[in-house]
């Protein structure tokens, strides 16, 4: 099968984990922790990838943090993994669509490409930001995307497939802030638990002033049992109040959506404001999608119509936009192929990529 045949491989890179897999998929081949540990064997450095085994001589490095990568030797490893152990393909054999995240930097992206075209001799590869997939994968090329990830929360408000940098944020607080609050709330030492905990039974209501608190019991892997009370609804509360986990610098994302927008030229609000789109796993507790409509609706200007759009599944909106794009035969002649990156450089990413 040759190159042009074969289906491309798609890489959705993410703080806590990876989405991989083909075009022509539905869904991703593996989704896994984006997570190398580090030990001594008698050969060396021994890397295992995707999982956290308790070993007092061992050290956990996160490739990426805060939604920026910051161990490429990592991330290296991490990718070398996905290609042989995840897809067991050749990576040679592949076009390649590597996603990132907005604001993430021109080297970051110029480092990535250099991996794979020469580490990984790629075919072809291309660089797109997480937010353009999201509102593709939510069949839409207008919009502005919501993103609370495990790292960071970003805002991008995108028309026609255009992401408005200039009126793009982001900020530190997301799914890892929610876990650490309720690991130190419920006096939890391991983070695991703790975003089980918030996954399994944490919520986001419309008043957590007013909201009459019932205490659920959460049952351990161990089969020990945690009480959960207010902390169930202070944890996603911090999106919309971040000074209830502490964080009294960072403004609300109801207030960050309206500022993003308001950047923007007044001829494209409408659109912007007629479809939000809400991806990343964090915004998967239940009632976020609710409170976030209830808290626009108090802030965007009456002459907008503003509504909050959540597809069926948030932490796989980003892989779904890449697969749509790869596939597509327009985009065909997008591809940064090897031959370009030796006569050009890395560089040549920011000229073909967005």
């Amino acid at each position: 099968m040759s190159v042009e045949e074969a289906p491309a491989v798609i890489i959705d890179n993410g703080s806590h984990t990876l989405k991989v897999g083909f075009t022509g998929e539905d869904d991703p081949k593996e989704i896994f922790r984006n997570v190398v540990q580090l030990s001594e064997g008698a050969d060396g450095v021994i890397r295992s990838v995707g999982v956290l085994a308790p070993n007092p001589s061992s050290r956990a490095v996160s490739p990426i943090q805060r939604g920026r990568p910051c161990d490429w030797d990592a991330m290296e490893s991490v990718w070398e993994y996905t290609f042989k152990d995840v897809l067991k393909v050749a990576s040679e054999d592949h076009n390649v669509l590597l996603t990132d995240r907005p604001l993430s930097g021109k080297a970051n992206r110029e480092k990535a490409v250099q991996i794979m075209f020469e580490k990984f001799s790629t075919p072809a590869t291309y660089m797109s930001m997480q937010a353009t997939l999201a509102l593709y994968g939510a069949g839409r090329t207008s919009g502005t995307v919501v993103d609370v990830g495990d790292g960071c929360t970003s805002v991008v408000p995108i028309l026609k497939g255009t992401p408005a940098i200039e009126a793009s944020t982001n900020v530190d607080l997301a799914g890892c802030d929610m876990v650490d609050y309720l690991a130190g709330a419920l006096n939890v030492s391991d983070r695991e638990q703790a975003r089980a905990i918030m996954e399994k039974v944490c919520a986001v209501c419309g008043n957590i002033e007013k909201e009459v608190v019932n205490n659920v019991d959460f049952k351990t892997s161990t089969g020990s049992i945690i009480n959960v009370g207010v902390e169930r609804y202070r944890c996603g509360e911090a999106m919309f109040n971040p000074s209830v986990i502490g964080h009294q610098h960072t403004k609300p994302l109801q207030e960050l959506i309206v500022e993003c927008v308001a950047s923007c030229k007044e001829v494209g609000r409408k659109d912007l404001y007629a479809y939000i789109v809400l991806a990343g796993g964090s915004t998967m507790l239940n009632g976020f999608s609710e409170r976030l409509q209830s808290e626009l609706s108090k802030l965007v200007p009456s002459q907008y119509r503003c509504k909050v759009v959540t597809t069926q599944h948030p932490i796989l909106t980003v892989w779904a936009g890449g697969c749509l794009v790869a596939q597509s035969p327009m985009f065909q002649q997008s591809w940064v192929t090897k031959q370009e990156y030796e006569e050009y450089g890395a560089d040549v990413i920011h000229r073909k990529c967005v």
